[in-house]
């Protein structure tokens, strides 16, 4: 069961023990460490964000009223759920939207749908249930990243939570990804885009009564921060623990041989 009791983030490191592969994530250059320390600077919406959220009349008053990094979304079939990169909670003059940010800096969107799709029952049921999210067949599917049907989908499903018709999905990207944003022109025309352009929205696309809208920020990672002081005490309390295990198995060791 997801939980939906949640701890505010105390500092970007906080995040750690929540990605897929942890420390091999949390490195400077990769999306994970990029976009944390970016969100957690800023404490609402990075420049690069709103700029593209400003110039759309729908998200002109786009304001950050909370963000959940690391978000597990429950997308409607059995499997895993859905981790969201950021989800965050937008506020205009009178409603809310909810953005699905997915952070990139070089990393794939991963398999094309025809290379994921084993044949097994739980596979076809999900994607069934994803391609019927967001309007599209099977066959629309099968040449497109996987990952961008399941983040999609999941910001639809949690605007529909959120009591609200508005979702967005956004690349927050760190790197000059050609692939990565010609897989995204391609996901897009298959929702019905006719063109799609870096730091514009392109929609909406309906999705379940939910007006869906997309786009692809470019964006400079922060530069190199010195580790906080909560992972500077951290450390310093792991070598002080290291420092007394070594007393207490030189204690043993004496005990022992005395015997």
């Amino acid at each position: 069961m997801i939980s939906r009791l949640y701890i505010p983030l105390i500092e970007p490191e906080d995040v750690i023990r929540h990605l897929g592969h942890q420390e091999q994530h949390w490195k400077e250059g990769r999306s994970a460490h990029a976009l944390t320390r970016l969100w957690a600077d800023h404490n609402g919406l990075p420049d690069a964000i709103h700029s593209i959220l400003r110039d759309h009349p729908v998200f002109r008053s786009a304001k950050l009223i909370d963000g959940f990094l690391e978000r597990q979304v429950d997308i409607g079939s059995a499997g895993r759920p859905s981790q969201t990169d950021l989800l965050a909670i937008v506020g205009l003059e009178k409603r809310i939207a909810i953005v699905a940010i997915e952070g990139k800096a070089g990393e794939p969107f991963g398999d094309l749908v025809d290379k994921w799709f084993d044949g097994s029952n739980t596979k076809r049921v999900r994607l069934e249930v994803l391609c019927r999210t967001l309007g599209l067949s099977t066959e629309q599917a099968r040449p497109l990243r996987y990952q961008l049907l399941h983040r999609a989908a999941s910001a639809v499903y949690e605007a529909k939570r959120y009591r609200t018709d508005l979702a967005g999905i956004l690349v927050h990207n760190f790197s000059g990804d050609e692939a990565g944003f010609s897989d995204f022109c391609k996901f897009l025309q298959a929702l019905g885009a006719k063109q799609s352009n870096a730091g514009t929205l392109s929609g909406p696309f309906v999705c379940e009564g939910v007006s869906l809208y997309a786009g692809w920020v470019n964006d400079k990672a922060p530069a190199g921060a010195s580790p906080s002081a909560y992972l500077s005490d951290l450390r310093d309390y792991a070598s002080r623990l290291s420092q007394w295990c070594e007393r207490v198995r030189a204690w043993c060791d004496v005990g022992l041989g005395s015997k």
